[in-house]
C-alpha cells in the first residue's frame, strides 16, 4: 500500500511539473503573440485610414467638377434657405455663365470636329480592283491531298505512294477523318 502511495505522489509531481513548464511556455509566448497582434491592428486600420482619405479625395474631386449649381442645389437642401449669402449667389451665377460658355466652346468643337468627320468620309475613295489577274495558287495540306485521292477511288497503298508516306499514316488519316 505504501508502495502505491510513494508511486502516486511521484506522479502528482511530475504532472505539477509538467502543469508549471507549459505555464511558463505559455507565458513566454505571450507577449510575443500580443505584441503581433498589436501590430496588425494598426497596420489594419492604417490600410482602412489610407482607403478612407483616398475616397475623401476621389469625393471632393468629383464634387468639384460638377456645376455649381448642383452643388448650391445640395448645399441649400441641408441647409436654411434665408441663411444663403449673397455672394454664394453671386458665385453661382458667375460660375454657370463660365459653364454656359465652356458648353458653347465645347459644341462648337464638337460641330468642327463633326465637319471633319463628314469631309473625310466624303474624300474617301474605295480601292479598285486591278486590272491584272492574279492567279492565286493554294498549297492544299498532306490530309487533303489523301482525302481527294482517296474519293477519287485510290487504294492506301496507291496513295501512300504517290504522297511518299507511310501505308499507315495515310490509313490513320482516312479512318479519323470517316
Amino acid at each position: 500500500m505504501v508502495y502505491l502511495v510513494i508511486i502516486s505522489l511521484v506522479l502528482h509531481l511530475v504532472s505539477f511539473f509538467v502543469m508549471i513548464v507549459l505555464y511558463q511556455r505559455i507565458e513566454s509566448h505571450k507577449p510575443l503573440d500580443q505584441e503581433k497582434t498589436i501590430k496588425e491592428m494598426e497596420d489594419l486600420l492604417v490600410s482602412y485610414t489610407t482607403e478612407m482619405k483616398e475616397n475623401n479625395e476621389r469625393l471632393v474631386r468629383r464634387v468639384s467638377r460638377m456645376p455649381s449649381k448642383d452643388v448650391l442645389k445640395g448645399k441649400s437642401e441641408l441647409s436654411d434657405p434665408i441663411v444663403q449669402d449673397e455672394n454664394e449667389i453671386k458665385k453661382a451665377s458667375h460660375s454657370s455663365r463660365k459653364s454656359a460658355l465652356k458648353n458653347e466652346a465645347t459644341t462648337s468643337t464638337e460641330k468642327e470636329m463633326e465637319a471633319d468627320i463628314t469631309e473625310e468620309y466624303n474624300r474617301y475613295e474605295p480601292p479598285a480592283p486591278s486590272e491584272e489577274k492574279e492567279e492565286v495558287s493554294f498549297d492544299s495540306s498532306n490530309t487533303a491531298r489523301v482525302l481527294s485521292l482517296s474519293e477519287q477511288g485510290f487504294s492506301h497503298r496507291e496513295i501512300a505512294k504517290k504522297m511518299q508516306m507511310g501505308a499507315g499514316e495515310v490509313e490513320l488519316l482516312l479512318k479519323f477523318y470517316k
